[in-house]
């Protein structure tokens, strides 16, 4: 396949990503207010749909620049074969969970499926920048992801614990009349939930952009041109149109029955962690920091009212995606190169 094929089938098959973390990820930021009724659907997603095309638009590019620096393929690899095999797993890993209503990360799948299609294109892990381990303050290459993706789901799951016992003692001499307020608020924390997500997961897309702009000699420094983000915001808020309900029902009532103030704590807590995320170019998975926050919510509430068992799902689908989506990675690629050699 030659450029003026593979460049499109790689801008193309991002954008299709974004729409599939569009309703994957993007249904996680819906479902607290709607399961808690705080806001309609409607409302919901005519508001989250709006923060995460400005998410898009004005979130900068710390995380896109994360994404560029796991890999120093040079350009004589015939980098844009490696991308679209790697794209093309992730969008097939989405559908695939979509459709078993499994709380999975599209960007486990989308780091997975581009260093699966490296390993099989080179045959080793040598274009894989790594980074080091040692470095927990300041990680780099993949290992800065590694850290980021693991990492966050655990300080989300605190973080949504202490707002929840926060929110609690600031409420103790409240009324259930509190209720209108506590909805109310959520138009500020879903909209500060949905920006942060829409700043993060489009830079992800983003970064694989400019890996493909800059292997053909189209693009040389790390600026973000304004059609990447205008196309990637307006696809992403499509996607959160297309609404996973399914999704959407498992994180805001599956894992605990969510009252407004438990709605509340958990998009205080999933926002800070993904705004902080965005900032430092710690690429976060949006949907399992919300479900953490969700169980950290509900474990400060009350234990034995949080359904484990969903919680089992996420732990298993934080271990499989990478490995997953790099395995069928590789089996695209394998299979792109024998057909068109």
């Amino acid at each position: 396949m030659n450029e003026q094929v593979l460049i499109p089938t790689v801008i193309g098959l991002s954008l299709v990503f974004i729409f599939t973390n569009g309703f994957q990820d993007g249904s996680s930021v819906t479902a607290t207010a709607i399961a808690s009724r705080s806001l309609t659907p409607a409302q919901t997603i005519t508001l989250v749909a709006s923060a995460e095309f400005l998410g898009a638009l004005l979130g900068g590019s710390a995380v896109a620049n994360t994404i560029q620096a796991i890999t120093n393929c040079p350009a004589d690899l015939n980098l844009l074969p490696v991308l679209s095999s790697g794209l093309l797993a992730a969008i097939i890993w989405n559908f695939l969970t979509r459709f078993v209503r499994f709380p999975s990360s599209s960007t486990h799948a989308l780091v997975g499926g581009i260093v699966g299609a490296i390993i099989t294109q080179t045959g080793n892990d040598k274009f894989i920048v790594w980074g080091s381990p040692d470095n927990l303050i300041h990680p780099s290459g993949l290992w800065k992801v590694l850290v980021s993706l693991f990492l966050s789901p655990l300080i989300g799951f605190l973080a949504g614990y202490l707002c929840l016992i926060l929110i609690f003692i600031a409420l103790l001499r409240s009324s259930t009349k509190v209720n209108r307020p506590l909805k109310s608020m959520q138009w500020l924390t879903v909209g500060a939930l949905a920006f942060g997500h829409g700043a993060n997961d489009t830079q992800k897309a983003m970064g694989v952009m400019l890996l493909c702009l800059k292997a053909v000699g189209i693009q040389t420094g790390d600026e973000i041109p304004l059609w990447v983000r205008l196309s990637t915001g307006i696809v992403m808020a499509l996607g959160i149109i297309s609404l996973a309900h399914g999704i959407v029902k498992r994180v805001g009532s599956g894992i605990f029955k969510i009252q407004p103030v438990h709605a509340l704590a958990s998009q205080i807590a999933s926002a800070s962690v993904i705004l902080v995320g965005s900032a430092t170019g710690g690429p976060v998975a949006a949907s399992q920091v919300i479900a953490s926050t969700v169980i950290g919510v509900g474990s400060a509430q009350r234990k034995k009212g949080v359904h484990w068992l969903v919680a089992r799902d996420m732990l298993v689908a934080w271990f499989l995606t990478i490995p997953g989506s790099a395995l069928l990675a590789s089996l695209i690629h394998l299979a792109l190169v024998r057909h068109f050699h």
